[in-house]
């Protein structure tokens, strides 16, 4: 795309050339069945009820331009000679022969004027034009300028896309190590009693602690301790409120502190 814009730039800036160079009214027979512009003196002008012809020699033998009766409103006869004769002349249409001769009609007023006329006016459509090329090249300048400063920040926003999916990827993928860890941690262990009765099946609750109960019974019948301590084959659990149960080497009740006597 910036290489079709520089392309277009250039081409715009190029200086514009005549489309219609004009020929000299000698070459004219040259030309016979073209469109071009003939430029010469008007040597003679002769009119008539039926035209007008404007001749570049005096024999009117060789080119003419040529004005019918129906466009003498359009241009009058004595215009014609005042303003023709004598004067270098530029002449539009197509050349035809007639009578062996080059010739042109000329239907419009814009058809034909004074060449130092016509020369001026192609100055000035060739400044017009050339302003205007500049201005269409400076145009095309800025054009490409935003577009490279546009494909610049789509290059920057995809690189903050590919990173941001980076770091979603490595989010996503901490989230499910976190995952798989949590889910081979074992459960966590119930919160201390303090010796509180802890829930039991229907046939317990008529139970109590007792000596030779096992560690497992109490912890069913009183919960887990707050802390442990182990002493020569003897270990005593801790509750709350100065509350303890001590367990002989075998494992069962062999005392307790602070609960309802058995």
């Amino acid at each position: 795309m910036r290489t079709l814009l520089v392309l277009v730039a250039a081409a715009l800036a190029l200086p514009v050339l005549a489309a219609d160079e004009p020929i000299p009214w000698e070459e004219a027979g040259k030309h016979i069945g073209e469109q071009a512009t003939v430029e010469g003196r008007v040597v003679a002008v002769h009119c008539s009820q039926l035209s007008c012809l404007l001749a570049f020699e005096k024999s009117f033998n060789r080119f003419t331009a040529v004005v019918q009766a129906h466009r003498f409103d359009a241009l009058p006869p004595a215009d014609l000679e005042s303003r023709f004769k004598g004067k270098r002349v530029q002449v539009r249409g197509k050349i035809e022969e007639r009578d062996g001769k080059p010739e042109i009609v000329v239907d419009d007023p814009q058809q034909i004027a004074l060449a130092s006329e016509r020369r001026r006016e192609q100055r000035e459509a060739e400044k017009a034009a050339e302003k205007s090329s500049r201005a269409d090249a400076e145009m095309m300048d800025r054009m490409a300028n935003v577009l490279a400063r546009v494909e610049d920040l789509t290059e920057r926003l995809a690189g903050v896309e590919e990173r941001m999916d980076t770091l979603l990827t490595q989010l996503e993928q901490r989230e499910a190590a976190l995952a798989a860890a949590q889910a081979n941690q074992p459960p966590p262990p119930p919160p201390p009693s303090y010796g509180e009765p802890q829930p039991r099946p229907g046939f317990e609750t008529l139970r109590t602690l007792k000596r030779g109960m096992s560690r497992a019974e109490v912890e069913r019948l009183v919960g887990v301790p707050q802390y442990v301590e182990s002493s020569q084959g003897w270990t005593t659990w801790y509750y709350g409120y100065g509350r303890s149960v001590s367990f002989d080497s075998r494992g069962h009740v062999a005392s307790s502190i602070g609960f309802p006597p058995n």
